[in-house]
């Protein structure tokens, strides 16, 4: 028997998707997706960690310990690895030191701000861009762990045209407060 198949014209254009627009989460509070005060997403406690030494944001061990831990997840994904860049760094440290203090887990800075904006008012070129933050994890390889459980923080981390790093870290209830920016200049 033969097939037959109709034809009504062009299909419709696509509709646009709704533009993302990133909500205020509240403090968050240990549970599935981070470990409790004190605790590594291992289960060691920090004491017991030899990564849990003193950090500090901008340009400090913090920011290379938490570039190796993605350059890690990256390679394992086929991507080149990311490498720091101060400008990335000046807007990361900027924003946790802001969500610190504002105790507010937000990709919108406090001045209505999108993480584009910050790294451009940095000085950076963006091209393409994207950010991760968190709070409450106690070492930057946590933060790293925290991030690749979830589909969406996983997809940043893993998006292979992004050739820079920026990495934000505050001290404050709540946190330590982190912010991971990746991005390629234009």
């Amino acid at each position: 028997m033969p097939q037959t198949a109709a034809w009504a014209g062009p299909p419709p254009p696509p509709t646009p998707p709704t533009p993302y627009r990133a909500p205020l989460w509240p403090v968050p509070e240990p549970g599935r997706w981070q470990p409790a005060p004190g605790q590594s997403a291992s289960g060691q406690s920090a004491s017991d960690s030899s990564a849990s030494r003193p950090q500090k944001g901008g340009s400090g061990a913090a920011d290379e310990r938490m570039v190796d831990a993605v350059n890690r997840q990256r390679k394992q994904a086929g991507c080149s690895p990311v490498r720091l860049h101060g400008a990335l760094d000046r807007a990361a440290q900027k924003h946790s030191s802001a969500m610190a203090r504002t105790r507010r887990l937000s990709h919108t800075g406090t001045d209505g701000s999108s993480p584009a904006d910050r790294m451009r008012a940095a000085g950076y070129r963006v091209g393409s861009a994207g950010e991760n933050v968190a709070a409450g994890s106690d070492t930057a390889e946590d933060a790293v762990t925290v991030w690749m459980r979830s589909a969406q923080h996983r997809d940043i981390l893993l998006t292979c045209r992004y050739t820079h790093a920026g990495v934000g870290r505050a001290k404050g209830s709540g946190g330590p407060w982190w912010t991971l920016d990746l991005a390629s200049a234009r």
